[in-house]
């Protein structure tokens, strides 16, 4: 998202504010709908809603949903979709009453959402059917269900809206949807691979897990078993090659809608439990890192353009990267299990999960430090969302 686009965000969802959107836990006071973090817990049914800047919890939403998975929110700010993925359903909320107001079936084990970036619709991945699901948020329906994926994980969309690719986490190739057909245009495989009719399964979650979209354009997609990265001009719609990074990658960590952060992207390798640092202007590995056996998030800011954020679940805290230099340069202790975060759209604050305490806590990037614990977040704090900020789930 441009820097037009988050203004025209933040000031729309101000004048929602200004309405008397919102619900505040201790008074009744309105809140900027764009002011707010969703929390989603895994382990009970609760949407917990945060406000950013106070840094306090403003309510606890009741979904009925189980096994949650995580959130998305409309263009608009005043409606939150929360998968409930034992369920087959996405539970909506009203962010300005805190209720639930309807309930949309979506078979086939749902478990990430993403919008467009026109906001005008969501992609929902149904693992167990190997769908990707199109929700209009406009009426809460659902408009399109494409199969042909295997075991699908996450959707990003490309800059130009025309295509969305899709990380086919049971296989060795990504795939891009036609938005104007509804239809699988191409499988984009790994060299000396191939993808449907002949696909070739990467057992366990062995294929790719997300495919982020740079500013520039480009799609970074790690693959799980063979180590490689495969860079994708969604613009010119070529593949630009592959790195060789450690073993057992998660993501490359490429998306996130800040201008002013460098191209510079980090993958978390569980195998080696170390994290690579790409140059993505060059297109080359710059180094690699001491890591985790399950780092599963990395965030930026432009507070911090030279700083990348990584989340280590085993270690249970985050550690600071300096990009520029390639080095490590300080551990931030948060008292648990730190899997994901979400990064506010000002890039001011961290919002981290830390599932195993059962909190979240808020990191003030320039100082790099906690500012403040919230604890009592529902059962497994899983992922957070945040309008217009950096988000990303498992």
């Amino acid at each position: 998202m441009n820097s037009q686009s988050r203004g025209a965000l933040a000031a729309l969802a101000f004048a929602a504010g200004l309405a008397g959107a919102g619900c505040a836990a201790d008074d009744d006071a309105p809140i900027d709908l764009a002011r707010r973090a969703y929390v989603v817990s895994r382990e009970s049914g609760e949407l917990t809603v945060v406000d950013t800047e106070a840094h306090r919890v403003l309510a606890r939403v009741p979904t009925g949903g189980v096994a949650n998975h995580m959130a998305e929110v409309s263009a608009d700010l005043t409606k939150i979709y929360v998968v409930s993925s034992d369920t087959d359903e996405v539970v909506v909320v009203d962010a300005r009453t805190l209720t639930v107001t309807g309930r949309v079936p979506v078979t086939g084990h749902p478990t990430h959402v993403s919008s467009s970036r026109d906001g005008r619709l969501f992609a929902i991945v149904a693992e167990d059917t190997s769908e990707v699901v199109f929700l209009d948020p406009a009426t809460d329906q659902e408009v399109a269900r494409i199969p042909g994926f295997t075991t699908p994980h996450f959707v990003r969309w490309s800059p130009d809206g025309r295509s969305a690719y899709v990380a086919n986490i049971g296989a060795y190739h990504i795939s891009r949807i036609d938005l104007a057909s509804m239809q699988i245009a191409e499988h984009i495989a790994l060299d000396g691979f191939t993808g449907p009719p002949d696909v070739v399964p990467a057992p366990d979650e062995g294929g790719f897990a997300d495919v982020q979209i740079d500013r520039d354009g480009v799609l970074w997609a790690a693959h799980n078993l063979t180590g490689k990265v495969m860079a994708y001009d969604t613009v010119a719609g070529r593949k630009l090659g592959e790195l060789t990074v450690d073993a057992r990658p998660w993501i490359a960590f490429a998306e996130h809608p800040f201008a002013d952060v460098p191209l510079r992207h980090l993958v978390p390798s569980f195998g080696d439990r170390t994290v690579t640092l790409i140059d993505g202007a060059a297109r080359s590995v710059v180094t690699s890192l001491p890591g985790d056996d399950e780092a599963y998030g990395v965030n930026f800011t432009p507070r911090a353009p030279d700083r990348a954020f990584v989340m280590n679940k085993v270690r249970s805290d985050v550690a600071v990267v300096d990009t520029t230099r390639g080095a490590i340069t300080g551990r931030i202790a948060v008292g648990g299990n730190t899997e994901t975060a979400a990064t506010t759209a000002d890039g001011r604050w961290i919002i981290a999960a830390v599932s195993s305490a059962d909190r979240v806590v808020v990191i003030d990037p320039e100082s790099e430090q906690v500012v403040a614990t919230l604890d009592g977040i529902g059962r497994y704090p899983w992922s957070v969302t945040i309008p217009g900020g950096q988000n990303y789930c498992h």
